[in-house]
């Protein structure tokens, strides 16, 4: 006896057999309607007229179940191939499902982008190789000043681009970087809820200097409401890698209109645990940046050796005949035009901090500045220093590259010298490892001009202080130091001159020049090494 097929599976074979007939005829319509060669053709005039470029396409195709595939899509630079390529997609694919479109639903089964290309190119400040597609079309009848809101729900599950690539290139200051391995997946891509987001990409700097940069991020991402101007992000991991100098970040971070806020960031950098509150208004036209951070401990040695990375070899000294180089002589840096001057204030706790040889506890920054510009001559406000107390042996070099470093070491380094020469006339102590209990510094800025109100250093051995002014923007000294042994008259060294080439000078006393004579000419030569690029 043989059993019949039971009637529930017969209507799901017959509904399944419906549902392929379906999508076949639907395959075969849309090929009639949409043929690949008429959608190709058309992409391609309308992309080539929409960009005053050339376009061209490798292929396309259409249906039910694929969607649009889009396969070998290249713009030209302006105004055509000969150029050079501009950008490029491997595969475009796009899938939407058809039946939502009844009730106005967009739901997007796929978007993905494999192998996006990009070649942007600064032709002269502030003009681009792609300048000429931001240019503002001509003017329409005014609209209303709010948008309504989207006539249809708009859902994405997946949205992903990988392998994507940009190279950089600045003709005018010669930089160049290259952009690989840039990555990003979107999924449940919604206007009304949160959805999530994994990116990533790998950079590397070719010129001047040779830096690298690796970045990875996971965060959800909230735009509903973007109708208001809002838009929030759960950042669940940031992490970037900087010629070796590691920084991760987590926490919510909130964008409203012209405010940028993040009160709840934190993370490691290097070996330090860090936590950020910052709060960014006005970010398109007069930037305005108020940030507190505290992180546990520091290796400024590494901080530095990432921005020698990023700015590459430094020019050498002059040879030897040619002299000192005219201050006059020296490029300035000048501001572009229509840069926006930029405002900021806040602090930043260190409990810990090393530089070679200079370790200590408890630094405290804090600063109110504004007119920042790159040439720094509108820079006026204030700034202080406070370190709580540590250790500093001085070193060939000073501070390195650092032009801070060097200002801060300038009478630490006068005083290990002073102490080193004296202490073999049997005059001085030695101060080749230094104990002191506290640094502090108060600084003021008036268009670009540093005033030292206030600079000293205590310590069992001797108290150091220093005043006068530093010219930002060009680079020049007036500084007075002044350094105080106990049954000593005070020793003082005048610093005038430039970053590169300074001119110190000792200030003694009738007591004191007859034994110190001998140390002049030894601290004026360790003071004009501090400055030298090496």
């Amino acid at each position: 006896m043989t059993h019949g097929m039971p009637t529930i599976y017969k209507i799901l074979l017959g509904a399944a057999a419906v549902a392929l007939a379906g999508i076949a005829a639907l395959t075969i319509a849309l090929k009639i309607w949409l043929p690949p060669q008429k959608v190709q053709q058309f992409i391609v005039e309308r992309a080539g007229k929409a960009l005053g470029r050339e376009v061209r396409l490798k292929s396309v195709d259409l249906g039910v179940i694929k969607g649009l595939v889009v396969e070998g899509l290249e713009v030209s630079e302006k105004p055509d191939f000969k150029a050079g390529v501009f950008a490029g997609v491997e595969t475009f694919r796009f899938r939407i499902r058809l039946l939502p479109l009844l009730r106005k639903a967009v739901v997007i089964d796929e978007i993905t982008v494999a192998g996006p290309s990009l070649a942007v190119v600064q032709l002269k400040p502030g003009v681009f190789n792609f300048s000429d597609l931001l240019e503002a079309p001509a003017k329409a009848a005014p609209s209303a000043p709010s948008a309504p809101a989207l006539p249809f729900a708009l859902q994405a599950a997946v949205v992903g681009l990988k392998d994507g690539r940009i190279a950089y290139q600045d003709k005018v200051s010669g930089a160049r970087w290259r952009v690989e391995k840039l990555r990003g997946v979107i999924k449940d891509l919604s206007l009304a809820k949160p959805f999530g987001v994994q990116a990533g990409l790998q950079a590397e700097q070719l010129a001047p200097g040779r830096l690298k940069a690796k970045l990875d991020f996971d965060g959800r991402v909230d735009l509903s409401w973007m109708s208001s101007g809002k838009l929030s992000l759960d950042i669940k991991k940031l992490s970037a890698d900087l010629s070796g100098l590691a920084l991760s970040l987590a926490g919510p971070v909130q964008l409203d209109g012209q405010a940028l806020k993040a009160e709840d960031l934190k993370g490691k950098l290097g070996n330090g645990k860090l936590a950020i509150k910052v709060l960014v208004r006005d970010f398109n036209t007069a930037p305005d940046a108020r940030l507190e951070a505290s992180l546990s401990e520091l290796d400024a040695a590494q901080l530095l050796e990432v921005k020698d990375t990023a700015a590459g070899p430094q020019s050498p000294a002059p040879a030897a005949g040619q002299g000192p180089r005219s201050p006059k002589a020296q490029a300035v840096v000048r501001s572009p035009e229509g840069t926006p001057p930029m405002k900021t204030s806040g602090k930043v706790e260190v409990g810990k901090i090393r530089y070679r040889t200079f370790q200590a506890d408890n630094l405290l920054m804090s600063w109110d500045l504004k007119g920042i510009t790159p040439d720094q001559r509108r820079l006026s406000g204030w700034a202080k220093l406070s370190v709580g107390g540590g250790t500093f042996a001085s070193e060939a070099g000073g501070g390195g590259r650092s032009q801070l470093m060097k200002a801060l070491l300038i009478p630490l380094a006068v005083l290990r010298q002073i102490g080193r020469l004296g202490s073999s006339v049997g005059l001085l102590p030695s101060f080749d490892q230094l104990v002191f209990s506290e640094i502090k510094g108060d600084y003021v800025f008036q268009n670009g001009l540093m005033t030292i109100r206030d600079f000293h250093m205590d310590s069992a051995a001797a108290k150091v202080s220093a005043a006068g002014t530093i010219d930002l923007p060009a680079q020049t000294l007036a500084l007075q130091v002044t350094i105080a042994l106990a049954n000593v008259e005070p020793i003082g060294v005048d610093v005038g001159g430039t970053f590169d080439e300074p001119k110190p000078r000792l200030r003694l006393t009738k007591a004191l020049a007859a034994p110190v004579q001998k140390l002049a000419q030894p601290a004026v030569d360790i003071l004009k090494g501090l400055f030298k690029k090496r």
